[in-house]
């Protein structure tokens, strides 16, 4: 349960009388002392060794970790329709890991992904059978171009939300200094050490200096290289101002994956790609 303090109303005052009227000011007299009261209340609560518990500041938390379950076996070959429990939580096109296979599809219906190419991003064709996990991935459109990372859950908003009409924006509706704070699940099926680089754009312009550069290892012993990297930066926002989190791969075949949930051990999936904003402080 939420703790709120509210601010007292500006109390009515009654207007004097003509003539002195004693029962007018013990009137008076009560009604500013219970509104001085209500003052000193809301003063000594926020000022206490506990106040800032009934502040709220705006903030967003956002991730992206598509997954689902085959309800129909495919073979190694198949380019058919992939047959699912639901697509709700994937991106209308991207990319999928199936076991140890990553596959792209440019569509989806509430139970297929349509427009199925096999074993891309450095991976190998592999039958699957019903049951498995597929889950999802955002891949680089190539090793020159960079990736836009987008988000479909909103685990947390005060104001801060994704753009409805473009999931790769995170929209600042109230000026101000924000941390801003990412982790990206990262995962490769090349043979080569990859080296991928991240940062921020602010309303479609590159954040100076705000970029980052991580290795991700390659396959060994049939397991994918897997890498995960977090890093936050603080940033002066103007009303209304968006920002956008970037990638890019110099082999174009790392992507930030999506784990499904464990089995044993049981665990959490493992989202692709989490971002939170807080508000520090105002302009100055």
């Amino acid at each position: 349960m939420s703790q709120v303090i509210r601010n007292p109303a500006v109390p009515n005052l009654p207007l004097a009388p003509v003539e002195y009227d004693r029962r007018y000011l013990d009137d008076l007299n009560t009604i500013l002392r219970l509104y001085f009261n209500q003052l000193n209340n809301l003063n000594t609560a926020l000022v206490g060794s506990t106040g800032g518990a009934f502040l709220q500041f705006p903030n967003g938390a956002f991730h992206q970790d598509g997954y689902t379950t085959l309800t129909t076996g495919i073979s190694n070959v198949s380019t058919s329709p992939i047959q699912v429990t639901s697509t709700a939580d994937f991106l209308s096109a991207g990319a999928l890991i199936i076991e140890n296979e990553i596959i792209s599809y440019t569509g989806k219906t509430a139970t297929t992904f349509t427009g199925i190419t096999r074993g891309v991003y450095g991976s190998t064709n592999t039958a699957h059978t019903a049951g498995v996990y597929v889950s999802e991935a955002q891949p680089v459109p190539s090793p020159t171009t960079a990736l836009t990372v987008a988000f479909t859950v909103t685990d947390v908003s005060n104001t801060v939300g994704i753009d409805p009409l473009d999931l790769t924006k995170v929209v600042f509706p109230i000026a101000g200094y924000y941390n801003i704070q990412f982790s990206v699940q990262l995962l490769t099926f090349d043979g080569t050490i990859d080296n991928v680089t991240l940062w921020f754009r602010q309303n479609g312009v590159d954040v100076p200096y705000s970029a980052g550069i991580v290795s991700v290892p390659a396959i060994h012993g049939g397991v994918p290289g897997a890498a995960i990297v977090s890093w936050n930066i603080v940033l002066p926002i103007n009303a209304d101002d968006y920002i956008q989190l970037m990638m890019s791969s110099n082999t174009g075949n790392t992507v930030a994956a999506t784990y499904p949930p464990g089995v044993s051990p049981v665990h959490p999936a493992s989202p692709s790609i989490i971002l939170t904003a807080t508000f520090v402080s105002a302009l100055y």
